[in-house]
């Protein structure tokens, strides 16, 4: 399946992601930036609420985000007083991250965002439309990050990494 008409279309798909993703950045800029908070670090607050006291490696591992950009994010959200970093019981040379009260209602309303977000992207579509949708974007997620996964380790044997925020 390598004619020219596949990959116009492959690269279209792409395309609008791409465009999507901007898109969402901008919204998240606008509807945070009262709050002090950037579209590139509410991720790790959403995710603390799901899984508190995680070290800043795992946080990292988890959301596919390199550890020096972790560490960033994470240092201005606990100048801001949404998490609190504490050293790890288990490995004194690990932080666990944790979120603050205010960084709990601050995730209420992210989500409140969030949820917005979703309900506009999915407006006019049937609840088939949205469920193939949603399997299309996870099986091209896999697809991504196992060509991503494949380039790193590839990377890794000739001794060198270069992963991007």
């Amino acid at each position: 399946m390598n004619d020219s008409h596949h990959d116009t279309r492959k690269e279209t798909v792409a395309k609008w992601i791409s465009v999507l993703h901007r898109q969402f950045q901008m919204y998240l800029n606008r509807e945070l930036k009262p709050y002090g908070i950037r579209s590139s670090e509410y991720i790790y607050l959403v995710n603390l609420e799901e899984e508190a006291g995680v070290s800043q490696e795992t946080l990292s591992r988890s959301l596919y985000i390199n550890k020096a950009a972790t560490a960033r994010a994470i240092a201005r959200l606990e100048k801001l007083g949404l998490v609190r970093r504490t050293r790890d019981e288990s490995d004194a040379r690990a932080y666990a991250v944790t979120l603050t009260p205010d960084g709990v209602k601050m995730c209420e309303v992210i989500k409140g965002k969030l949820l917005r977000w979703a309900h506009t992207l999915e407006e006019g579509l049937t609840e088939d439309e949205s469920a193939f949708m949603l399997r299309t974007i996870k099986r091209m997620s896999a697809n991504a990050l196992a060509l991503v996964e494949a380039a790193r380790n590839e990377s890794d044997e000739e001794g060198s990494s270069d992963d991007d925020d």
